[in-house]
């Protein structure tokens, strides 16, 4: 479904961890099985998949109404990015705006992921939140003993200078404590929405009351991130950075153009 827009473990993953995609730092995490997939296992009847399956479709064109302005913003902060100074106040705005049409499409999405939970039996609720527990104690056992690769890895092709090298180095160091603490404040309020969605009624001014804190504490993830993503940047030569815009470019087409509407659709997919 279109769920977790702003609660999503894709966003817990990105405060988590010191690696990046074009710049990003993400977490190196082995997806969760989607939701379709969790479903098959719950052994519903006929006129629960019906009513699962109309559910999650009118999700999906939510979440189409917004597209273009999600890749439009997307655009202008690439543009603040790759720029020679670092203008905060209008890298903010957007991700504002950003965080303005995400929120309008949770609160959406909390409501029909409501209406999936309360489609199910007893039975079933209680099979898919012990499935949803295993999950996160093999996320949990997988972290402590994974090895991540090196968030230098994509820089490889650029040919960097030692003082280079060092320099970006430094910047993934810094920002990787601070996205550390961040993650369990981010992963606390996720459980928070989790629990009124899956419940009899849903208390939409209990959700919204969440929302308000989580978006506040993603707009900073996200600044700080975009400042990051600068500041490599201007470490780069005009040859290198060349060189970069043409791998994020041929790193968008790979994953179907669009890397933030990919997310979402696995964001979807988990309830």
């Amino acid at each position: 479904m279109k769920s977790k827009l702003i609660f999503s473990k894709a966003i817990i993953a990105i405060a988590a961890t010191a690696a990046v995609t074009a710049f990003a730092i993400q977490a190196h995490e082995r997806p969760e099985p989607p939701m379709r997939a969790v479903f098959k296992k719950l052994d519903l009847t006929d006129q629960q998949k019906l009513d699962v399956r109309t559910i999650m479709q009118q999700s999906k064109a939510d979440g189409e109404i917004y597209k273009q302005d999600l890749n439009n913003i997307k655009n202008q902060l690439k543009s603040l990015i790759r720029s020679t100074d670092w203008d905060q106040d209008s890298v903010v705005s957007l991700l504002q705006q950003e965080q303005d049409i995400k929120s309008q499409l949770a609160l959406s999405s909390a409501t029909k992921r409501n209406a999936v939970w309360n489609t199910l039996t007893e039975e079933q609720q209680q099979k898919l939140s012990a499935m949803s527990e295993k999950g996160k104690e093999r996320k949990g056992k997988g972290h402590k003993g994974e090895k991540r690769s090196s968030p230098m890895k994509m820089f490889k092709r650029l040919d960097l200078t030692d003082e280079q090298s060092a320099k970006i180095k430094a910047l993934f160091e810094s920002q990787k404590a601070a996205m550390e603490s961040q993650r369990e404040t981010v992963k606390g309020y996720r459980d928070q929405a989790q629990q009124l969605v899956r419940s009899e009624t849903f208390d939409q001014s209990a959700w919204l009351a969440v929302s308000e804190k989580l978006q506040a504490a993603h707009l900073q993830m996200s600044t700080d991130m975009s400042k990051v993503r600068h500041q490599i940047w201007n470490i780069l030569d005009e040859e290198q950075q060349a060189k970069m815009a043409k791998m994020d470019e041929k790193r968008e087409h790979r994953k179907g153009g669009d890397k933030h509407d990919k997310k979402r659709r696995h964001q979807d997919d988990e309830l």
